[in-house]
């Protein structure tokens, strides 16, 4: 352990020394032989009685009205939020009997809604009722932080993907939100209960000291003091004993669950949703993939046949696009960082302003103006966001039971899916005891259970090593070839988009501009990122007359065929058709030589890529002994020779 300096180590034992004192003071000062007959007295025990009866009431309304507040806090932007959040915090920093004053001037008899309270019956002053206000006021502001908290680091992403299977807004709260965030809700719960039973200042001021009916533990703590100071002791420690039991009991069980789940070898259910997100999938596959085709003994037909939906939609907004697609499609989107094709996925779902589907139709119903819930597509984010707390089974069933499907046959169905998928023997297991590849695999078969008409798979096999990759991709090869319905395809793998895609769907700057199959797309690849994803090189310019291409960057490039006149295009080459020299090439009398210098050197298979800064940039491929022999290093200056046969131009 790394020592504590001095200069730290007195000033924090002087705190603890100066926060410790006076309550050793009430232990040292309790009157021990008499304590059992003053607590259990007529008036200790009436006022603890009612203590328990007004911080169990305050309680529940800081529960009723307190939850949905911190909700909209975490989750909604709105005018006003940052007064909203200071108005809420006021009543901590407050003095407690200006509080009282203040519930005086707002719900009094003469208070703003005093009037209308007492035409109705209520007198809030100087009743338990007014006691219950009171402690209200003060304690509810510790539930809602407490919750704002604990919804601010819930992913929001665990939420959408409950309302893409199907999940009301209320439902996806209710089974989704809460249950992940029961930690900081359950100790701003009893943050709240300890303050509510503590209350005095303004309990007294807005309440009055009244035996059996305002009269609380703190209150007559207040009383005794005057004539009975070891009385006063007594039932002080009575309370310190209770918050001090609160205190312990947080931090030894929810506080300490969160801080282990969280820990750098944590595992289990208690990860927490941040390592969740963060977790590396780098684990092997215990098994070898072995899809099952065939339904689990006993459980019979998966559900019923699924409808085969084509697509026809239209986005607009950051992103635009317009797609058409036969029932069974697989279309793979593609493009650079920043492209719009997470935000297009989004669109289709309904879950961002960015972008707005204008038409979405699947079958013969256009769903473009239907919630998120009742779309009926499915989606499977990148990091899967397996919901934590629920076992594979129930997240596999959660779309079915979101649909009103009995748990029993939505968990029959369940079991179906996740055994297709080679994972029915993990059925039981939370998410956090998976590896990498079998969460994908578990998020894969949740998607397909719900039974949607649009599948949405984003960057499904990223996070993912080489060979883990290699089977999670056969794996979806395979189910995606029985999906009736259009799936789309987030990736940056060109493996990915050529092996598992029917059609190309490439995004630039939020534009389409591709949609191809993969064999056209290979061919004439209609944008440099293209090309570069593909591998080949491609430099932007216009064709002449006289089989030249006069590129953007000032060269020029001689081709074999015969050139369009003045069109733009991309003159496109393969890098294993670049040859590269120490000295200027002779031999074949290549159309196209230029200069260059070395600048970076990549393994690529077992061959070599090398990147050749000149007039213009070229890739290469060469082989590790064509290398050794040319004496290749990074700087070393060479000749770039590349046939005209070699040169295909695309037009744009």
């Amino acid at each position: 352990m790394r020592k504590t300096p001095l200069t730290l180590a007195l000033p924090a034992t002087a705190a603890v020394a100066f926060l410790f004192l006076p309550l050793a003071g009430i232990l040292a000062r309790t009157p021990w032989s008499t304590l059992p007959s003053r607590l259990t007295s007529h008036e200790a025990t009436e006022a603890l009685g009612l203590s328990l009866l007004v911080s169990a009431w305050a309680l529940v309304i800081s529960l009723l009205l307190g939850v949905p507040l911190a909700w909209l806090l975490a989750r909604v932007d709105f005018p006003g939020k940052s007064l909203i959040r200071c108005l809420v915090m006021l009543p901590m920093v407050l003095p407690p009997t200006v509080a009282g004053v203040a519930l005086l001037q707002g719900y009094g008899r003469r208070g703003v809604l005093g009037p209308l309270l007492e035409s109705l019956g209520i007198t809030l002053p100087f009743s338990t009722a007014g006691a219950v206000v009171a402690s209200s006021f003060v304690a509810m502001p510790f539930l809602v932080i407490s919750l704002e908290g604990a919804l601010a680091g819930l992913h929001p992403r665990y939420e959408e993907t409950a309302t893409s299977l199907g999940a009301s807004p209320l439902r996806v709260f209710r089974t989704i939100t809460l249950p992940m965030v029961a930690p900081g809700l359950i100790a701003g719960a009893a943050l709240t209960w300890a303050r509510a039973l503590g209350e005095f200042g303004a309990t007294i001021t807005f309440a009055g000291n009244l035996p059996g009916e305002t009269q609380t533990l703190p209150l007559q703590v207040y009383l005794l003091l005057q004539d009975d100071p070891e009385g006063a002791t007594a039932v002080s420690l009575l309370l310190l004993l209770i918050a001090t039991g609160v205190l312990l009991a947080l931090r030894g069980h929810w506080l300490q669950t969160q801080e282990k789940g969280r820990g750098r070898g944590g595992r289990g259910p208690a990860r927490g949703v941040k390592r969740d997100l963060r977790r590396a999938s780098g684990q092997p596959e215990r098994r070898a993939v072995a899809v099952n085709h065939a339904a689990p003994e006993g459980s019979g037909h998966p559900g019923p046949a699924p409808t085969p939906h084509p697509l026809r939609t239209t986005v607009t907004g950051a992103t635009t696009t317009t797609l058409t697609a036969d029932p069974g499609t697989t279309i793979a989107v593609v493009g650079p960082n920043g492209a719009g094709k997470t935000t297009l996925l989004r669109a289709l779902l309904g879950l961002t302003d960015r972008a707005t589907t204008t038409t979405l139709t699947l079958g013969d119903k256009d769903v473009a103006a239907s919630p998120p819930h009742q779309r009926h597509i499915s989606w499977v984010p990148q990091d899967t966001a397996l919901f934590p707390h629920l076992t594979a089974v129930a997240n596999t069933a959660y779309g079915l039971r979101s649909q009103g499907v009995p748990k029993n046959e939505a968990h029959r169905r369940a079991h179906h899916w996740l055994t297709r998928l080679d994972v029915g023997d993990l059925a039981h297991r939370r998410p956090g005891s998976l590896s990498g590849g079998q969460a994908q695999r578990v998020a894969l078969a949740r998607a397909l259970a719900a039974g949607p008409r649009l599948l949405l798979l984003d960057e499904p096999l990223a996070a993912l090593d080489q060979s883990t990759r290699s089977a999670v991709r056969h794996t979806l090869r395979t189910h995606l070839a029985d999906f009736p319905g259009v799936c789309l395809i987030v990736t940056h793998d060109p493996v990915e988009a050529v092996s598992l895609a029917d059609h190309v769907l490439v995004l630039e700057d939020g534009a389409t501009v591709q949609y191809a199959t993969p064999n056209e797309l290979t061919r004439h690849p209609r944008s440099p990122w293209v090309a570069r994803m593909l591998g080949r090189n491609a430099w932007r310019g216009t064709s002449t007359p006289e089989r030249t291409v006069l590129l953007d960057e000032g060269a020029s490039l001689v081709t074999a065929d015969a050139l369009p006149h003045t069109a733009d295009g991309l003159a496109v080459v393969g890098p294993e058709a670049v040859s590269l020299h120490t000295s200027p090439p002779t031999a074949g009398s290549p159309r196209n030589v230029w200069q260059g210098t070395i600048r970076e050197i990549t393994a690529h298979g077992g061959r070599l890529r090398v990147l050749v800064s000149g007039e213009p940039d070229v890739v290469a491929e060469i082989t590790p002994a064509a290398a050794a022999e040319l004496k290749l290093s990074e700087g070393t200056p060479v000749w770039v020779s590349v046939k005209a046969t070699e040169i295909t131009f695309v037009p744009l």
